[in-house]
């Protein structure tokens, strides 16, 4: 515990856990022990009394009739703040059930929220198995424990430790207090588990941005799902990111087998959309692309920028609002005579990359950024990830298969590292035909985690140089990083808070420093909505339509049900989600709340009629 600290103690029994603690603190830290029982009735326990005495002689505080759910409420604390909040086997007394139990955490959870510093904690110890969490072992239901984690998320704080709770670390420690009689209570695998205040969970609203095009600046829209995603400089030179650093591990690998030179991306986020572009990713379906919508009327902006410059290119400040009535449609720019997206591929700058004046035959050029692609939500899909571009003019022919092995060399090397356990082969499947050389390069992840498809090389031809070949490899790195780091959920990417690398295998890789939640609930809800013929929402649009409302905060969204009525040749869409946040306090009542925007959303914006 920091010096000049203070710890307020509630729902104490004989004091003894609290006349414990002055001997494991410094002495400049404030102790305040308090007892929901009378002064009378709490010197009635065994030694509560010489506990009391004790407390008083180390200069610390004790207070009575102090109710855990009405802090503010005690004239003593009201208007105080403290460091740390502990509650040491809350229990309603007598035989009150999980029900009234998971209630007393929730109002005492509220009532902490008043009384706790900004980067306080509140330590609660349970009893064995009474939390509900996948620490307990073994584990009851979640229907029969006190469902800790979701009664703190109704207060804003999540699970960020549990750690045994050892009672011979605190001599002179007894546990009194059993259905309210003066007797103790098991304490084997009991566990403390540590709350933090976290950030709140909101719904995603757009972002807009300025950029030039041309000689004129323009004024475009990032949607609702992405706002969060555009100014996150993962990739910046000397970022701890496990995705900057696996780019890194990655890049000094294949410059051990092949010449290579980084390139520094200066490109802007919009790019052209071109449907006979020949380069690979142009086979990206047009419904996966986030076409953009410019126009050059100030109406769009909403309001003055605020916040930093975005980081691409030209563009200028983003300001948080939604698009005026004269924003053009989506896919057509008025006055260009081009459509623009959001970067799908960074296949899409690969003729700028050919151009420069100092490309040449038997050099690797790496290239990193950020790419955007609608997709269904799930634990591996993301609309949002950073992309490795490997780019070579490939003269002779033979210098593709030096490139492809220089690829498949670097990723194995790495696989290798970071699960340990020995040769870990990347698969490679051969595709031809359409003048193209394919190889899908799939990494097998260490033990535990599912393979993943890290990317693909190719070999095209460029008309530009005479029929000269290029190899090109992308590489995806979120998918790649979540097998190296055994990551489950890309979301986990995308949390704020990442520290200096740990060891992971053969690798030093990053880790979460904090306020990733452990353990975090998860709710269920069924949404189903008629539509008429003809009328089908895009299954897309679906998905990014979840994803804002609930501001990232839905795991999976799956199509459960679907039929067509006989008569009026309707159809019926039935949809299963699951809301679970990775690091925000997701409470029943909130995801409950933003079921309900969902079908909102669902009614204003594509039309259909709820079930």
């Amino acid at each position: 515990m920091r010096p000049s600290s203070s710890v307020l103690l509630v729902g104490e029994g004989n004091f003894s856990f609290a006349a414990s603690l002055c001997d494991c603190v410094s002495s400049d830290t404030r102790i305040v022990a308090t007892c929901y029982e009378s002064e009378e009735a709490a010197t009635r326990h065994e030694r509560a009394v010489g506990n009391i005495d004790y407390l008083l002689e180390k200069g610390a505080e004790v207070y009575f009739l102090v109710d855990c759910t009405d802090l503010q409420g005690c004239p003593s604390l009201r208007s105080r703040r403290f460091d740390k909040i502990i509650f040491n086997f809350p229990h309603c007394g007598r035989k009150a059930g999980v029900k009234k139990n998971r209630e007393l955490l929730a109002k005492f959870f509220v009532s902490c929220a008043e009384v706790l510093t900004a980067r306080g904690e509140v330590r609660v110890t349970l009893c064995k198995g009474q939390g509900g969490t996948g620490a307990d072992q073994p584990a009851r239901s979640w229907h029969n424990s006190w469902q800790i984690v979701a009664m703190a998320a109704g207060a804003n704080f999540i699970l960020t430790g549990v750690h045994p709770f050892d009672s011979t670390c605190y001599d002179g420690y007894t546990s009194t207090g059993y259905r309210s009689q003066d007797k103790g209570f098991c304490l084997d695998g009991a566990l403390a588990h540590v709350f933090t205040r976290s950030l709140p969970v909101a719904r995603s609203k757009p972002v807009v941005l300025e950029t030039r095009i041309g000689d004129e600046h323009h004024y475009f829209q990032i949607p609702g799902e992405l706002a969060d995603k555009i100014n996150r400089n993962f990739l910046q030179k000397g970022s701890t990111h496990p995705v900057n650093v696996i780019k890194d591990l990655l890049v000094k690998q294949i410059s051990a087998e092949a010449a290579a030179q980084e390139l520094e991306n200066d490109f802007p986020l919009l790019t052209k959309f071109d449907p006979g572009d020949r380069w690979p990713g142009s086979e990206i379906p047009e419904s996966e692309i986030y076409f953009v919508g410019c126009s050059s009327h100030r109406a769009v902006r909403c309001g003055e920028p605020t916040g930093p410059p975005c980081c691409w290119g030209d563009s200028g400040a983003a300001s948080d609002g939604s698009p005026g009535s004269e924003t053009p449609d989506a896919a057509r720019v008025p006055g260009l005579s081009e459509a623009y997206c959001l970067c799908p591929a960074l296949t899409g700058y690969l003729p700028e990359v050919l151009r420069r004046p100092d490309f040449q035959a038997g050099v690797i050029y790496t290239l990193s950024g950020r790419v955007f692609r609608r997709c269904p939500i799930s634990p591996r899909t993301m609309p949002a990830f950073h992309e490795l571009l490997l780019v070579a003019a490939a003269s002779p022919l033979g210098f593709f298969r030096r490139f492809t092995s220089a690829v498949e060399k670097a990723i194995t090397v790495l696989v290798e590292s970071a699960s340990g356990d020995g040769p870990a082969p990347v698969a490679l499947e051969e595709e031809s035909g359409g003048g193209r050389w394919s190889i899908r390069v799939t990494a097998a992840a260490p033990p535990g985690c599912a393979s993943v498809a890290a990317g693909r090389v190719d070999l095209v031809p460029d008309p530009t140089r005479g029929g000269l070949g290029v190899c090109l490899a992308s590489v995806n790195l979120g998918l790649l990083t979540m097998a190296l780091c055994r990551i489950s959920d890309w979301r986990l990417l995308w949390t704020r808070d990442w520290c200096s690398p740990c060891h992971a295998g053969g690798l030093k890789l990053p880790r979460p420093l904090s306020g990733l939640s452990l353990y975090p609930p998860s709710y269920t809800h069924d949404v189903s909505f008629w539509v008429e013929p003809g009328a089908e929402p895009a299954e897309l649009e679906l998905h990014a339509a979840a994803r804002r409302v609930s501001g990232g905060s839905v795991k999976t969204m799956e199509l459960i049900d679907s039929f067509c009525h006989p008569g009026t040749n309707r159809r019926s869409y039935c949809y299963r989600l699951t809301y679970q946040s990775c690091d925000r306090a997701l409470s029943y009542q909130r995801a409950l709340q933003m079921q309900l925007d969902f079908r909102a959303e669902l009614q204003s914006a594509f039309r259909v009629a709820l079930r």
